[in-house]
Order: C-alpha cells, then sequence, then structure tokens
C-alpha cells in the first residue's frame, strides 16, 4: 500500500521533504505528462514520488484549451482568479454552457455530434480544473517566494542598521513562506471534488490519504462526523539521507497502517505510537491520523465525486481495504 497525496497535483520541494519523512514513495496525480515540474519529474526519478496518471487526456490538446479558457475568462471577467472566484459555488466552476467550445476542442467528432443530447463531462471539468489549479498553485508560490525575499530584505537592512547578525538561507526562507501558504485554503471543497473525480479513475487501490493542507484536512473531517482519531506521530526527524532505521520504520509503519486499512474496526494501534529517533535533527514532522471505519475509500471519496461514469460497487469488487485512513502531515522546526 502506498500513501496517495491529496487534493494538489502539485508537490514542492519542502512538502516533497515533509512526505519523504513518513513514507518510501507517496502517490501523485497528474492530468498528463505535459509540462510535469523538473523537480518532481526527479523525485519521480529517485522513487520518492510515484507520478500516476489516472485518466489520459491529450496534454497538448488540454494544454491549448487551458489557454483558450485562460484568454476567454480574461476577457470577460478582467482575470482569471476573478473569474474563477465568482464561479466557487459551482461544482465544478465550468457549466455547460462555458465549456461547450472547451469541449469541443478535445472531443472526437463522433462526440460532438452527440454532445447536444449529454450533460458536461464532469471528468473533463475536473482535469480541466486540477490543471489550471495547478499553474494556479505554481504562480502563487512563487509570488509568496518573492514577497518572502522582499520582507528578507527589508529585514536584513533594518538589521544592519542596528547591528544585529542574522542569517536566513533561502531554504528557510522558503520554508517560512510554506507555513502561511496553504493552497488548500483557496477554493477548498472544489479542489477536493475534482481529485475526488480523478482518484474514482484509480485502479491501484490505497486505504491512505495524505495531505499537507490543514484547511482541506479540516473540512473532511468536519464532513465525515464518523471519523475517529488514531494516532498522533510527533517528531518524526527530516533527514536528507534516510538510513537503514529509518526505513525499517517506515515499513513497520505502513505495514500497521495496512492493517488498520484493511481489517475491522477497532484495531491496535500501539505499534505505532514510536518514531525514529535523531538527535541531531533540527526539523521534524508530525503526523495526524483519522480512520473512517466501514466505508472503502471509493465509497468515502464517492459524495465527493457526483455524477461518476462508474459505479461504486464495480470499484469495490475485488479491494481488500474495509476502511479510509486520511492524515495530516505538516513540519515544524
Amino acid at each position: 500500500m502506498k500513501p496517495v497525496y491529496f487534493p494538489f497535483t502539485f508537490i514542492s520541494k519542502p512538502v516533497c521533504q515533509t512526505l519523504a519523512a513518513c513514507f518510501r514513495q507517496t502517490v501523485v496525480y497528474q492530468i498528463s505528462s505535459i509540462k510535469i515540474p523538473d523537480e518532481m519529474q526527479h523525485w519521480g526519478e529517485r522513487g520518492i514520488l510515484d507520478i500516476r496518471m489516472p485518466v489520459k487526456y491529450d496534454g497538448d490538446k488540454l494544454d491549448a484549451v487551458v489557454k483558450q479558457y485562460r484568454s476567454w475568462a480574461t476577457s470577460h471577467q478582467g482575470s482569471e482568479i476573478a473569474f474563477l472566484k465568482s464561479r466557487a459555488h459551482e461544482i465544478p466552476f465550468f457549466d455547460e454552457n462555458s465549456t461547450r467550445q472547451i469541449t469541443a476542442d478535445i472531443k472526437s467528432k463522433r462526440d460532438r455530434q452527440n454532445r447536444s443530447q449529454k450533460k458536461s463531462d464532469p471528468l473533463l471539468n475536473a482535469g480541466l480544473f486540477l490543471h489550471l489549479a495547478r499553474e494556479y498553485d505554481i504562480q502563487n508560490l512563487t509570488l509568496s517566494q518573492d514577497l518572502q525575499a522582499i520582507e528578507a530584505i527589508e529585514q536584513d537592512f533594518m538589521r544592519d542598521l542596528k547591528g544585529e547578525d542574522q542569517v536566513l538561507d533561502e531554504e528557510t526562507a522558503l520554508e517560512k513562506t510554506l507555513e502561511n501558504h496553504d493552497p488548500g485554503h483557496y477554493m477548498t471543497k472544489e479542489r477536493i471534488h475534482a481529485w475526488s473525480r480523478l482518484m474514482q479513475q484509480d485502479r491501484q487501490d490505497s486505504g491512505l490519504f495524505v495531505t499537507t493542507s490543514k484547511s482541506v484536512f479540516e473540512s473532511l473531517i468536519d464532513s465525515a462526523p464518523e471519523a475517529e482519531l488514531v494516532v498522533v506521530l510527533d517528531a518524526i526527524p527530516v533527514v536528507d539521507k534516510r538510513g537503514e532505521a529509518l526505513e525499517t520504520w517506515q515499513d513497520e509503519l505502513m505495514k500497521h497502517l495496512e492493517m488498520l486499512a484493511t481489517h475491522d474496526w477497532p484495531a491496535p494501534t500501539d505499534n505505532i505510537n514510536t518514531v525514529p529517533q535523531d538527535s541531531g535533527c533540527e526539523k521534524n514532522v508530525f503526523l495526524s491520523l483519522y480512520i473512517v471505519p466501514g466505508k472503502t475509500p471509493h465509497e468515502y471519496f464517492a459524495c465527493y465525486a457526483e455524477n461518476d461514469s462508474l459505479d461504486v460497487k464495480d470499484k469495490n469488487k475485488g479491494t481488500k481495504f474495509k476502511n479510509t485512513l486520511l492524515g495530516l502531515i505538516q513540519k515544524y522546526s
């Protein structure tokens, strides 16, 4: 079993390091192989990320359509962000009218002939949303880093005037930026809905889903009154190179979490209360883990993936998972 990162398709370096502190490999969904960030590809080659595409979208056409859509949105709404906010209440924010031309550009001629008799394609809308969301997240993070850099320069200037010593390296500045930068705070429910549609198409089952977004995590837990806190793992060391002891602990952790996801609840959790020790580590990770008992992952996320084309009963055939595990993982110094 591998943990699946949600509801984002972009992972920054600090986020990847945070995930790697707990898990040997984490699954992250992509819409297509077009424009996957170089760093993410590098982490995929190293085996830290399992970059997975549950739906085979045409990346070139999708990218071209997104550019056309952005141009249209800008001319009609003033900016792409303003347009997204104006449609925040709609799931997905692309409705049948606004996606009529977009859908026509992607579908085949045969599909176009039947388009007038069909409603908008939820899976296509989800792909378009996640494609735009990824670009928004990358651009917003870059802007936040730039603003943080300006603030750091101002602080350096003031310290120089006061004769104070300070050293703020680029990585520390980036981590400080990410502490106040939660992309899941923006259009939280819409992100979960779009990602859930993609997840429903993944044929490689997992019982564990993790996020670094507190906004997303709280939204899910609030909507699942049956969810129970399993355990909180504190002070998990973040290291550049994983040694044998850490990898052994990660394997044991995943073994126990798979047991929780595949067996009837309640089940013992004592074996996962310990974390590897690294006295020289200055950065640590904590993991809060909840279980949604009696619901398979496809059943749990089905409430977010409305109008899905595949029946949940079909997806549950052959699955070994009886429960769904939801985790919030965050870094602190």
